[in-house]
C-alpha cells in the first residue's frame, strides 16, 4: 500500500511541479526552526509574518460559504449563536487564517456587520493581514484605555471590521479573566450581528480555556498530516473541562495524494 502512495505522490508532484516530498519535509523542519517568538520589551509579541489571499479559489469559497450557513442555520437547539472561538492546539495550524476568511465570508455572502476580534495576544498577526492602524487593541478595550470607536477599524471589505490585540501591561490570561469582559462583549454584542475572535493555541496558553467558557461556540482547527490524535484529544479534554461549546473542527490543508486527472475520474 506504501508503495502505491508513493507512486501516486511522485505522479501529482511531477504533473503539478509539486516540490518532492524531502522538500516539503526540509521545509517544514525549518519552519519548526524559525518559530520562536520574540517579546518587543513591553508586554506584547511582535507581529508574525502572514498573508492572507481573500480571493479563494470556488471550491473554498465554497467550503467556507458551507460552514457559515451550517453554523447560523436553525437547529434544535434554540440558542442563537452571537460569536465564536476559532482555535488550534498549537501554533501556525491556520487558526487565524481559519477566523479571518470564515469573518470575511460571514460579511460578503450573508450581508453581516461581522467583527473579528485578535484574541490572540501571543503571537498577533492582523495588523499584517489588514491595512490597520496601530491605536490600542482589544487589551486597552477591557482595560477601559480606550473606547470602543477607537479601537474598532474598518477593512476594505464592506461590513468587515477589526479589533486587534493591543498592548497590555499583565497577563493575557488576567486580561480575559478581568471583571469588566463581560460588559465589554455585552457593548460589541449591541453594535455587531457576528463577532469571531481568533485565539492562541489551547494546548501552549490557558487563554483560549477562559475565552471558550465565554463564547457561544468554538470551532477547533487542525491541520491535515500535521496535527497530531493525541494534541486534539487534549485540546479537546482542557476545552470541554472550561465549558467551551465544541460546535466541530475543521480540517486544514488538506492535501490529496491521488493525481487531480485520476482524481475526477473516480
Amino acid at each position: 500500500m506504501s508503495k502505491i502512495y508513493e507512486a501516486l505522490q511522485k505522479a501529482q508532484e511531477e504533473r503539478e511541479g509539486v516540490p518532492p516530498l524531502e522538500t516539503e519535509r526540509r521545509r517544514r523542519r525549518a519552519w519548526f526552526r524559525s518559530r520562536r517568538a520574540n517579546g518587543n520589551g513591553n508586554g506584547h509579541r511582535e507581529p508574525r509574518s502572514l498573508r492572507i489571499d481573500f480571493d479563494l479559489a470556488p471550491d473554498v469559497e465554497e467550503a467556507y460559504q458551507r460552514l457559515g450557513t451550517n453554523l447560523l442555520a436553525p437547529s434544535k437547539d434554540t440558542t442563537v449563536l452571537r460569536d465564536l472561538m476559532v482555535v488550534a492546539s498549537v501554533h501556525g495550524e491556520g487558526a487565524t487564517t481559519t477566523a479571518a476568511l470564515y469573518a470575511s465570508t460571514l460579511a460578503k455572502r450573508k450581508k453581516l456587520d461581522v467583527l473579528l476580534i485578535e484574541a490572540n495576544f501571543r503571537t498577533p498577526a492582523l495588523e499584517q493581514v489588514f491595512p490597520i492602524r496601530r491605536n490600542g487593541g482589544f487589551a486597552e478595550l477591557i482595560s477601559g484605555t480606550q473606547d470602543l470607536d477607537t479601537v474598532v477599524q474598518p477593512t476594505p471589505q464592506q461590513n468587515l471590521f477589526v479589533i486587534t490585540s493591543g498592548h497590555y501591561e499583565t497577563s493575557p490570561s488576567n486580561i480575559l479573566e478581568a471583571p469588566q469582559m463581560s460588559e465589554v462583549l455585552a457593548r460589541l454584542h449591541e453594535r455587531f450581528q457576528f463577532i469571531v475572535f481568533d485565539s492562541a493555541p489551547v494546548n501552549v496558553y490557558t487563554d483560549a480555556q477562559i475565552l471558550g467558557a465565554r463564547v457561544d461556540a468554538t470551532v477547533f482547527v487542525v491541520e491535515a498530516d500535521r496535527t497530531r490524535v493525541d494534541e486534539v484529544q487534549r485540546a479537546k479534554r482542557q476545552l470541554e473541562r472550561s465549558g467551551a461549546k465544541m460546535l466541530g473542527v475543521l480540517l486544514n490543508r488538506r492535501k490529496s495524494y491521488v493525481p487531480s486527472f485520476l482524481e475526477g475520474l473516480i
